[in-house]
């Protein structure tokens, strides 16, 4: 099998995947497949999502050193331009500051801070910190 016929049938798995993923019980995950995220883009995600939810219940001093050490984490995120003490902060996470970070890791796509706010809350990932997300949004 040549790569272009690879690619045709790996799309095709992907679609078959994307008819077996309940979209109302795993909405991040189908926003992911229909953006086709690469690993390292959901990752860097889910690590800055985890640090403001830690930022948002004042716990920063418990997140900073579950990850001061973590070298692949600094990597991870030095791919997108990221220094990994930004994420760091004692303040709390805004809107803005998301919509920057979702601009480096997804700066080839088009992304709608909305939308992936919503799917993640939807799947139940940190949702006090996505209605925290969303009523900023909701502020602008």
């Amino acid at each position: 099998m040549n790569i272009e016929e690879e690619i045709r049938q790996l799309k095709y798995q992907i679609k078959l995947l994307k008819y077996m993923v309940n979209d109302d019980e795993f909405p991040f995950f189908m926003y992911a497949l229909n953006f086709e995220f690469e690993e390292t883009q959901v990752k860097a995600l889910l690590k800055i999502i985890s640090a403001f939810d830690y930022r948002l219940k004042n716990n920063y001093h418990d997140y900073h050193e579950l990850n001061k050490d973590d070298e692949a984490l600094k990597t991870l995120l030095k791919t997108y331009h990221i220094d990994i003490y930004e994420i760091y902060k004692t303040e709390l996470p805004t809107i803005t500051e998301f919509k920057h970070y979702l601009n480096c890791i997804f700066a080839d796509k088009e992304i709608n801070a909305k939308h992936v706010i919503s799917s993640l809350k939807g799947q139940s990932i940190y949702k006090e910190l996505c209605d925290y997300l969303l009523n900023q949004l909701e502020g602008l």
